[in-house]
């Protein structure tokens, strides 16, 4: 297991993109239902760390991301979309983004629904660049 919440506030960028690697190659093999609450909070931790850098993350680390974090969606499942709209805007994840506001018309839970049209008012058309207006 990782310990992701251990690591300093600031890391730097190039230390942090091998974290985002190891996460990739653990998780991608070993998530499952027994863990993936515990794999979100943890690449949570990875992209708050990122965020601090004032870095965008490198752009084959964040494609991978955004195929992972897709096999991984859930779209009734309130805590797992949670953990994704709170990792979206911290890494730019805009492909993945767009991936869940073209599904939202199928989403039967209304609390996800709400947690959508708040990260879209919040993010607007700038959820590729997290660094945005500062």
């Amino acid at each position: 297991m990782t310990h992701y919440c251990e690591l300093p506030d600031y890391v730097e960028n190039s230390e942090l993109k091998q974290h985002f690697i190891d996460y990739l190659i653990y998780y991608s093999n070993n998530t499952d239902k027994e863990n993936i609450y515990y794999s979100l909070n943890e690449l949570l931790e990875l992209s708050d760390r990122q965020w601090h850098t004032y870095e965008l993350i490198d752009e084959e680390v964040k494609e991978q991301l955004e195929k992972y974090l897709t096999s991984l969606i859930n779209f009734e499942d309130e805590e797992i979309m949670d953990y994704i709209l709170n990792i979206i805007p911290r890494i730019g994840l805009d492909k993945l983004f767009d991936y869940i506001i073209k599904n939202r018309n199928n989403i039967k839970n209304q609390n996800i629904k709400l947690n959508i049209d708040e990260s879209i008012a919040e993010y607007g058309n700038s959820v590729n660049n997290p660094y945005s207006g500062m």
